[in-house]
């Protein structure tokens, strides 16, 4: 295999991502060991929450404030006392409902709860809508339910008894979130209901590009050893040329999987060109150019969305985007499209979020946005969602094409900057974005183009043009995995090698993020998918040798997070942290790289975290994940590093001690009552494969197992009534399961689950 990858290095090596060549270093450039950026990685201590009020109300909602990192014995014992846990709140904090006032006087009185406070109506809505004055103009909002698995939409036709609320919309895999038009009166009646958490504006999407936008050199990117055979790539975006595959352009034949029309019934056309352009970059074959001008990726499949309506404007119903692509086998999605609302963490970002915590093994990337020229802080949403991968554009090299094509180093100035709303690091990483030679579309006119090439290709400008370049790379890696026997890589994996391989532009990285794409150098990182997780409090250790210290030394920590609350102020969840130790003893902290020391900041905003050392000691680097806060446990992650992993002689052992199997103890106990007949469990089951649970108790009852889909459709039961329950089930697809444990006979029950994932 080593063989191999020497191989597909120096193919890789003549890609146009990997040519560019350095322009030299600025003036202003960082001291040794420091990363540029004004950037604080710890926010301040406290509720991330609009004021609440402890003060009593009637009302079952309510905001518990623990005293620390969350522990999962914790969760159980308010569970046991019969509150209901919704939405995590930075920093310790759960949104819940309580039944009555000697439920919440039980919680109180609990040695780590530090207060329980009603969770207002105020706090529910988006300072965007406290508009005053009694205004009667409807907007479109989000209502929000607390209940993930209530129908918002029959909960919203019955809070009003006359036709104040237009065009109710629910997603059928989302069906807690209902997209509506109201006015302000109906807003303020909406949110006084304890069936919801928050009502926020949609955002209104446009293309990333500007009048033309970017995509790739399709001759310096041809001839790469890894062309993504294998892999499916999704695209949502205006549609695909005649949108009619016996007519489509030379270079999709044979390559569309699935053709699916979303904005325009049975149109999936491109009258616009920007779907057909970003397609091309990725699937391209070259055909009409005789092999000359293809995409990054190939060897790859495509499934399209197009989603562009007759008024122009893009229907982004990202619930069912990501399922049909993810259902016709897409696992890397591509977004040249997003709202220009400033670091905003939005209902798009939350839908992103949501959707790839329960398909850990889905990458997507979103275009940055294109208002980089207004300063810092002007990345739109979804790129600010944690989960997906953020792409600003560097220029790309046409000098006779502008200035903006004429320094490989530079990131394009129109390219937007972080950081997000909440203080997170983003864009991720940067790719060639400018005067970007792709497909043109038969319908669209040449004034959609930055330049016309000829009648089958076109010039664009743009991160709408530097995402699906390195999408077409991610298929490339993605390939690359599967053949070194990682079947199913998660979508953090791939995050994490192509932020370790980043080349450093030393530019500040709210503009560059973590770097250029370096494709080569991320096949040739050393990594980790650690699947199962970790807890609160549970630490990991690894040992990573340097032998060549005339390179730097990348070690990144990357997870897909739970998705936020979208009425918190901070978006991170699951709060991992990174800690290194060099070979002479020397403390590192994850993302601590902008000032000496760099021990004394521990990051509980990003959810990635990365030590990056520019000259590095040789020897053994001790590295240590440790789960410091995980209130939505456990939390898959992954680890990349140009350092070479080592087996020490005791890390078996320290693994095993610091974070006991499942096996060795029940996955959950509990307590059933009369008056608490059922209890709910979510898992992520990573491989397919036989779940193997089983549930015993002592006293005179009968409890009974049922697992459901992230549908809430039952697979299986087991209703004897012996003890233990047993049951056996054959999942087939990765993702979130629940079970449910049922007294269904006695007073009460105290029970032990035990459970075997199929990767066990």
């Amino acid at each position: 295999m080593f063989g191999l990858r020497k191989k597909w290095q120096a193919a890789l090596c003549t890609t146009l991502v990997l040519t560019l060549s350095l322009e030299g270093i600025p003036a202003d450039a960082k001291q040794e060991g420091e990363r540029r950026g004004n950037i604080q990685i710890e926010a301040d201590k406290g509720l991330a929450l609009d004021k609440l009020s402890s003060k009593k109300r009637e009302s079952e909602l309510v905001v518990i404030q623990l005293s620390g990192p969350v522990r999962e014995e914790w969760k159980e014992e308010l569970e046991n006392l019969g509150v209901t846990l919704g939405d995590y709140i930075p920093d310790y904090a759960f949104i819940a409902k309580m039944e009555n006032e000697q439920v919440r006087k039980e919680v109180e009185e609990l040695s780590f709860v530090e207060e329980v406070m009603a969770y207002t109506p105020k706090s529910k809505v988006s300072s965007e809508l406290r508009f005053e004055g009694g205004n009667r103009e409807r907007v479109e909002v989000a209502v929000i339910g607390f209940n993930q698995r209530v129908d918002m939409y029959r909960t919203m036709t019955k809070m009003t008894e006359d036709q104040d609320i237009r065009d109710i919309q629910t997603p059928e895999d989302a069906p807690h979130i209902s997209i509506a038009k109201m006015d302000q009166q109906t807003i303020e009646q909406v949110i006084e209901s304890d069936d919801v958490v928050a009502v926020v504006p949609v955002p209104e999407n446009k293309l990333h590009n500007d009048v033309a936008a970017t995509i790739i050199h399709s001759d310096k990117l041809a001839s790469t050893g890894y062309t993504g055979k294998g892999q499916i790539v999704g695209v949502a975006d205006t549609g695909l040329d005649t949108g009619k595959l016996q007519t489509m352009h030379p270079d999709f034949k044979g390559q569309i999987e699935k053709l699916i029309s979303l904005g325009r019934p049975n149109d999936a056309s491109d009258v616009h060109g920007h779907g057909t352009h970003v397609a091309g970059s990725i699937v391209g074959t070259g055909a009409a150019s005789n092999g000359q001008y293809k995409g990054t990726a190939p060897g790859a499949k495509l499934v399209f969305h197009s989603i562009e309506n007759a008024k122009g404007k893009l229907e982004t119903d990202v619930e069912t985007i990501l399922q049909e692509a993810y259902e016709e086998g897409a696992r890397i999605h591509s977004n040249s499209w997003g709202a220009n609302d400033k670091g905003e963490y939005s209902l798009s970002s939350l839908l992103f979020d949501r959707f790839l915590w329960e398909h850990p093994d889905m990458t997507v990337l979103v275009a940055a946005g294109n208002e980089g020229e207004k300063g810092y802080k002007t990345i739109g949403s979804p790129a600010t969602a944690k989960n997906v991968i953020a792409v600003g554009a560097t220029e790309n090299v046409r000098p006779n094409l502008g200035k903006n094509s004429d320094k490989a180093d530079d990131v394009w100035v129109s390219s937007s900057r972080g950081l997000t709303g909440d203080g997170r690091l983003k864009p991720d990483i940067v790719a060639p974005g400018t005067a970007i030679l792709s497909t043109r579309s038969s319908l669209a006119p040449s004034k959609n183009f930055y330049k016309r090439f000829n009648e089958q290709y076109a010039y664009m400008n743009g991160t709408s043009m530097a995402t699906p370049i390195l999408a077409g790379g991610v298929a490339q890696i993605r390939e690359f995995l599967q053949e070194e026997g990682e079947k199913n890589p998660s979508g953090a994996l791939v995050k994490a090698m192509l932020l370790t391989s980043a080349d450093n532009l030393d530019e500040d990285m709210r503009e560059q993020g973590f770097g250029r794409a370096n494709l080569a150098n991320a096949i040739e990182t050393n990594y980790k998918d650690e699947k199962d997780g970790i807890r609160t409090r549970e630490k990991v250790t690894y040992k990573v040798k340097v032998s060549d210290d005339s390179k730097p030394l990348a070690i990144t920590l990357a997870w897909t997070d739970y998705p936020a609350a979208i009425v918190a102020k901070r978006a991170l969840v699951n709060d991992l942290n990174l800690k290194v130790t060099t070979p002479s003893g020397e403390k590192l902290n994850g993302n601590d790289f902008f000032e000496a020391p760099y021990n004394d900041e521990e990051d509980n905003l990003n959810n990635v975290e990365q030590v990056w050392i520019t000259e590095p000691e040789q020897g053994t680097y001790t590295v240590t994940v440790e789960g410091y806060n995980i209130p939505k446990g456990p939390q898959p992650y992954a680890l990349a590093t140009t350092g070479k992993w080592q087996k020490a002689d005791d890390e078996e052992e320290e693994e095993e001690k610091e974070k006991p199997p499942v096996e060795q103890k029940p996955f959950r106990t509990g307590k059933l009552t009369k008056k608490q007949k059922y209890m709910d469990y979510s898992i992520r089951v990573n491989k397919p494969g036989d779940l193997e649970l089983s549930v015993d108790w002592k006293e005179d009852a009968d409890v009974d197992l049922y697992v459901y889909n992230s549908r809430s459709k039952e697979l299986a039961s087991a209703t004897t009534s012996n003890s233990p329950e047993q049951l056996t089930v054959n999942i087939e697809q990765t993702g979130l399961y629940k079970i449910r444990v049922v007294l269904t006979e006695g007073k009460e029950a105290n029970y032990r689950m035990y459970m075997n994932k199929p990767e066990k």
